[in-house]
């Protein structure tokens, strides 16, 4: 009992830094991304197969995160990203019986709510009113009722973001002086606070146990066990995320373009003669020329957004491609 005490106090007096914090959120941010390029180079590579899988992203995601973040929560009493940095979620009022590696139901299910559906309806938000917001620039938007009211939906989401971000902030300067436990809104309402996570409970069979009895010739008792698989995986996607994380701040380092060798010009295509001046898709003169960059051609707005939303790919290329990246030109 005196152990189990001992642990309880260092948990519950462990304040994570604001480093840990912002590390474990910045690393949360990095999965999506990361697994989005590879579903993107599958479907490049193989586009009968996994063509499908680049518009349908977002929902096999959710349904991924979902059950990576449900282990998490229900054996550790933490988001991944929150795991890997030796963080526990905790109730802010709690005793001796709530406190530990186990949330209540309740509080486990709301976690895992907040944590999976929560990004995805704002995820998808986002993409609406962008889109909105994009047609408002180009003047696409009319005077009718329907049109008005995307344009107020335009100005409430711009609130709404603006006061989310303040109130994200103070909080977070509440965390750092000390009159909060929690360092997020999301954490605060639901009652709960992060803390150093107590030593995990050691394996019966590990893979050092496995590799000791290969070598010293003890054959019989060398075996691989389902919990000692599920530690491999679990250990490889931890160390996988943060090696993505670190190659893509390796990636925003500053380049000198002048140690960079001169490319050759790119030779002339014939399509693109033929296409000269004009949308490939419509064959008409651009009407608010958008270049989609990653096969540099230039279309139509119209013609390309709604050519890469039922496509997911350049109809010149085929290489894989949203409607996020499309870049509007300003052309005399």
């Amino acid at each position: 009992m005196a152990v189990y005490a001992a642990h309880l106090t260092r948990t519950l007096q462990g304040t994570p830094s604001i480093f840990q914090v912002t590390a474990q959120e910045a690393l949360g941010a990095t999965v999506k991304p990361a697994l989005q390029k590879v579903v993107e180079f599958l479907a490049a590579n193989y586009p009968n197969k996994c063509g499908w899988s680049v518009n349908w992203y977002d929902e096999l995601y959710l349904l991924f995160d979902c059950c990576l973040q449900y282990y998490y929560l229900k054996h550790y009493a933490a988001s991944f990203s929150e795991s890997f940095y030796e963080l526990v979620r905790v109730p802010k009022i709690s005793s001796e019986f709530n406190t530990g590696q186990h949330l209540p139901i309740y509080l486990e299910r709301a976690s895992l709510a907040v944590l999976v559906l929560l990004p995805y309806i704002k995820d998808k938000i986002e993409k609406i009113v962008e889109k909105w917001r994009e047609d408002e620039e180009d003047g696409r938007l009319s005077k009718s009722s329907s049109d008005s009211l995307r344009r107020a939906a335009i100005r409430t989401y711009s609130i709404v973001y603006t006061i989310t971000s303040c109130v994200r902030l103070v909080q977070l300067a509440r965390y750092l002086a000390g009159g909060s436990r929690s360092h997020a809104p999301a954490l605060a309402l639901l009652g709960l606070a992060l803390r150093e996570a107590p030593p995990r409970e050691l394996e019966e069979n590990t893979w050092g146990d496995l590799l000791r009895n290969i070598i010293t010739g003890r054959f019989g008792s060398a075996m691989v066990t389902f919990p000692m698989l599920g530690s491999l995986v679990l250990s490889a996607m931890e160390y996988g995320a943060f090696g993505v994380q670190f190659l893509r701040w390796w990636d925003t380092r500053a380049v000198h373009t002048a140690a960079l060798p001169t490319p050759e010009p790119p030779q002339r295509d014939e399509r693109a003669v033929r296409w000269r001046n004009k949308c490939p898709l419509c064959l008409q003169s651009w009407k608010i020329p958008t270049v989609l960059p990653v096969s540099g051609y230039i279309f139509c707005y119209s013609c390309i957004s709604r050519h890469v939303r039922a496509t997911g790919a350049c109809p010149v290329t085929r290489c894989p491609a949203g409607d996020h990246s499309l870049v509007r030109l300003y052309l005399d």
